[in-house]
């Protein structure tokens, strides 16, 4: 048997490397993320693929014409399948893991976060591309816009609940997705030390009416003041001015984390709700005045990140890791009424990584349309005709 190990920069031109030189009866023993030419204990070198792939020497493109040999049963065509994905899964659990480490201990390195974004968003293309699933149960979910590797687990989950039985796993369903949601779920404290709730995201998430709707569903009953950052933006702050001035809630604008932490001192009240003003892509600026903001309040603060139900997938998970040096302590899904399209929503809150769940926004009324999630409503919806 012939065995030679290829390095690429990705899978698919290390898989390609191996067809060419080895032929389509390789069979891939193993793979394997490595860095190559980078300091600091390798962490900053440059993400490789390292593939270990064996073939009978007669069946090599360059051997030699012999006499028929009956290929052994466990060789198969060279595929992308999930023998090839479970390592990857594997290192990026790892990654993932050094990451909180860092994240705890002096923040997150850029290089590092880049580099685990890129992992992440491999592993999920590969998945999608070279994932069979046989479960029946996980096909309807992965149909319904459940990521492969959810959708199996899901699926894996029902079943045993159900003891096996295909009919009793879809009824089973609604139930297991209920429970992983429910561990995903952070529920608002009256209690909460915190008294300064900050709400960030990209522009036209919903953080103003957020924040309305919040104020509205606490009048009458706790003191509060409502803040807004968004002062550069022609008309930034003037809806949440006139909200603030109807229901008679004290509001204050400020352009800078110091003026922000002034007004808090002024106020005098049990929870202020502070409204920013959007970040984009290439905000830098925002992002860094919310970073020192975020660092100046200390324990006071609860960042909740606003995000759109209706907002592609790739763009959510950029925002999280744009917005995960503020390290986020829940998360607020709006516009839950304006898609169907509820798979890429379901991923997210699967997703390991992600804040918990607080609110979500499910239409327009103010303060009506705001509602703290319900475990097995939430898994109903979710699943739709896939269950």
């Amino acid at each position: 048997m012939h065995i030679k190990r290829y390095v690429a920069a990705t899978l698919e031109e290390a898989v390609a490397q191996v067809k060419a030189e080895l032929g389509p009866d390789a069979l891939v023993l193993s793979t394997r993320r490595v860095r190559r030419d980078g300091g600091l204990f390798g962490w900053l070198g440059r993400p490789m693929v390292e593939l270990v792939a064996a073939v009978d020497r007669e069946r090599r493109p360059d051997a030699r014409p012999a006499a028929p040999v009956e290929p052994h049963p466990s060789w198969q065509p060279l595929a992308l399948t999930q023998a090839l994905l479970d390592p990857l899964e594997a290192e990026l659990r790892a990654l993932r893991a050094d990451l909180e480490r860092q994240r705890a201990a002096q923040g997150i390195p850029p290089a590092l976060a880049a580099e685990l974004a890129e992992l992440r968003q491999t592993v999920e293309a590969l998945a999608a591309r070279g994932e069979r699933l046989r479960d029946p149960l996980a096909r309807r979910l992965a149909a319904a816009g459940f990521a492969p590797r959810h959708a199996r687990a899901l699926a894996e989950a029902a079943g045993a609940a159900a003891g096996g039985d295909a009919r009793d796993a879809r009824a089973a369903l609604p139930a297991v997705l209920a429970e992983r949601l429910d561990a995903r779920m952070l529920v608002p404290r009256e209690d909460d030390p915190a008294t300064v709730s900050l709400f960030v995201g990209a522009a036209g998430v919903g953080k103003t009416t957020t924040v309305a709707k919040l104020a509205g569903r606490a009048a009458g009953r706790e003191r509060l003041a409502l803040c807004s950052t968004d002062v550069h933006r022609a008309g930034g702050c003037e809806a949440l001015r006139g909200f603030a001035r109807e229901r008679g809630i004290p509001f204050a604008t400020a352009a800078a984390p110091e003026r922000v932490l002034g007004e808090l001192t002024r106020s005098g009240h049990r929870r202020v709700l502070v409204d920013t003003a959007g970040a984009g892509r290439s905000d830098a600026p925002t992002l860094a005045e919310l970073a020192r903001l975020r660092a100046a309040l200390g324990p006071r603060a609860r960042v909740h990140l606003v995000v759109s139900a209706t907002t592609r997938a790739d763009a959510v998970r950029d925002e999280l890791r744009r917005f995960a040096p503020l390290a986020p302590d829940a998360l607020v899904v709006t516009r839950l009424d304006d898609t169907d399209r509820l798979g890429d929503l379901a991923n997210l809150l699967l997703d390991d990584g992600v804040p918990p769940l607080a609110w979500l926004g499910t239409g327009r009324r103010v303060p009506e349309d705001l509602a703290l999630p319900e475990p097995r409503a939430l898994a109903e919806r979710l699943l739709g005709a896939a269950a």
